[in-house]
């Protein structure tokens, strides 16, 4: 077998490091510890801990999709209806930290230019009014803005509508039609569209250009028309723009993102968006809400107010800060309350960290039906004080059978389980082949492997401690420890490769034999000679000792010389899922 000891020192592993470890103690046997049994009669529930006994111990428990645009893309408007660009916003990159504020922009849709015509809309000129009047006189036409700012009606003269609201709209044309006609004409107006115009759009932007839209559409439009803002180059914080070579308005998305601050921008034609170059960043990870890069004024900025954009987490401690200081490497290690007097330092990284050490654990109870399920505990807390605080009915609970379950122990035991899948697909997959046939049945065989490692990479380890004839009063518990009391149990589980899995009723001094042939015996694929019988205590043994109730008898399969050579390594591996999960695996 080509992997026989390889596998043979995982099975060591798993057995006594990290199958159903034995806690330590002092003597053996079964149930000799007279502690651990129950009165005879009780007449009411009672604490675990006086039926055990007083630990003795002084703890005390309480209980999209882009495409680029660029150069002049200024669209006419056609009949009255507005065509939109395609997004050009560039994809995300991936795999690194981006800058804080370029989620705006992830999506160009969400920063969409105006729909429609808003009330508070100014008219201006070349905007396009459709105009009717119905009565004494009648009239239906669309009118343009000259350059005068007035739109001329018919037998009234010229209106002038220039700085108008669009909801005043209709009652100024209203008015000066009844200066005329004083009875009887009824009048009606709709602004039918503005007058386009073109913005450009420069700086730290994928794509600059003229862009094209209305005075008001957004700022965030038309920099998600030019791609958002350079990644790498461009400034969140910097954003001007200029008409006529002077700026008329300064934008920081920082304060559009933390208090929702924006300028009010009414652009003109030929008006220029200019996104500066990006600022000194700090990149802060970690225990934090929001990891991005973040630019700061290398004058004012303070290490506080980079952390309070980052928003740590209420389980974040520390700050672990890296960087460059007089051209040498920077390291240290600072508790968050001390980042008002951090001096940030272009490239500059900060993770943010949890390093509390609880005071308290939790420790968990499964099977007390009389109490609480979960108890808060001081750190290094003794198992036998716990105990004290669990109530149970000793008429239904398994007193003599509690373990623990340990997450520390089940990741050994994954760990275990992981490596000998390791060492099995290295071995298949790694395997020459001489002939064609030979090559065929390797090919068969990786495919059977995956199919098994598929199978049992769904399979969760236990974690299970066995407790039984040692001194647990004296274990030292872990957070996330759960005490198992089993329920007291009159039947025998017969599983795994036997011809009918089932559960029997518990007969005294019968043999596995017989208990496996109320099963229908052991199947054409199992293998008689391998057996494990877990008791409600979590301990294994391999059937040469006596029967007791509740115990799980599992057969494994056989290691069949006629298949692949590959299916005795496999059975190893379901040899050891069985001890760390009491599963057993179907290998073929």
């Amino acid at each position: 077998m080509r992997i026989w000891g390889a596998v043979f020192a995982v099975a060591l592993l798993t057995v006594f490091g990290a199958g159903a470890i034995q806690a330590q103690g002092t003597t053996g046997g079964q149930g000799s510890d007279p502690t651990l049994r129950a009165p005879s009669s009780l007449p009411e529930p009672e604490p675990l801990g006086e039926i055990f006994g007083d630990p003795g111990g002084s703890e005390q428990p309480h209980a999209v999709q882009s495409s680029p645009v660029a150069g002049d893309l200024l669209l006419r408007e056609q009949s009255g209806a507005r065509t939109d660009i395609p997004n050009a916003v560039p994809p995300v990159p991936t795999g690194t930290l981006l800058p804080f504020g370029s989620q705006i922009f992830t999506n160009s849709s969400l920063v969409d230019r105006s729909v429609g015509v808003n009330p508070d809309y100014r008219i201006a000129q070349g905007d396009r009014i459709a105009v009717r009047m119905w009565g004494a006189r009648t009239f239906d036409g669309v009118l343009v803005v000259d350059i005068q700012g007035n739109i001329f009606l018919p037998e009234i003269g010229p209106v002038r509508v220039e700085g108008v609201t669009n909801a005043q709209l209709a009652q100024r044309v209203r008015s000066s039609v009844a200066s005329v006609f004083t009875d009887n004409v009824k009048v009606y107006t709709n602004l039918l569209g503005t007058q386009p115009l073109g913005v450009f759009v420069t700086g730290s932007v994928p794509y600059p250009g003229r862009y094209p839209g209305s005075k008001d559409d957004s700022v965030l439009y038309y920099l998600a028309r030019a791609g958002g803002i350079d990644v790498d180059s461009g400034s969140f914080r910097e954003i001007r723009v200029v008409r006529r070579g002077a700026t008329v308005a300064t934008i920081d998305l920082y304060r559009f993102l933390k208090d929702g601050v924006m300028p009010s921008v009414r652009f003109s034609d030929n008006d220029s968006i200019v996104v500066g170059q990006q600022m000194p960043t700090v990149a802060i990870s970690g225990d934090v809400r929001n990891e991005y890069r973040y630019e700061y004024d290398p004058v004012r900025s303070t290490g506080a107010e980079l952390i309070a954009l980052a928003q740590p987490r209420p389980s974040a401690s520390h700050a672990l800060i890296r960087g460059v200081r007089e051209g040498k490497q920077f390291n240290t290690y600072i508790p968050l309350s001390q980042m008002a007097a951090y001096k940030p330092t272009d490239g500059d990284t900060i993770a943010i960290e949890a390093d509390r050490e609880a005071e308290t654990i939790v420790v968990k109870v499964d099977g007390n039906d009389m109490g609480p399920s979960a108890f808060a505990v001081p750190r290094a807390t003794r198992l036998g004080a716990v105990a004290q605080l669990i109530e149970i009915d000793p008429t239904l609970a398994d007193i003599e059978s509690i373990y623990l379950r340990r997450q520390s122990v089940a990741l050994r035991q994954q760990q275990a389980i992981d490596r000998a899948l390791y060492e099995l697909q290295r071995s298949v997959l790694t395997d020459s082949a001489i002939s064609a046939t030979e090559a065929t049945m390797r090919v068969q065989e990786a495919a059977l492997v995956e199919r098994f490692v598929s199978q049992v990479r769904a399979v969760r380890p236990e974690g299970r401690v066995v407790l039984a004839g040692s001194n647990w009063r004296e274990m030292i518990l872990e957070d996330g420890d759960e005490i198992v009391i089993p329920k007291k149990s009159d039947v025998v589980v017969i599983s795994g490769e036997v011809k009918l899995p089932q559960t029997v009723l518990w007969q005294d001094r019968r043999s596995i034999r017989a208990y496996i042939g109320d099963a229908g015996g052991v199947s054409n694929r199992g293998d008689a000679g391998r057996i494990l019988v877990m008791r409600s205590d979590g301990s294994v043994h391999d059937g040469s000792k006596p029967i007791r109730k509740g115990d799980h008898i599992m057969v494994l399969p056989a290691a069949n010389q006629k298949t692949f050579a590959v299916f005795r390594d496999i059975v190893e591996v379901v040899f050891r899922v069985a001890l760390a999960a009491a599963v057993v695996i179907d290998a073929n």
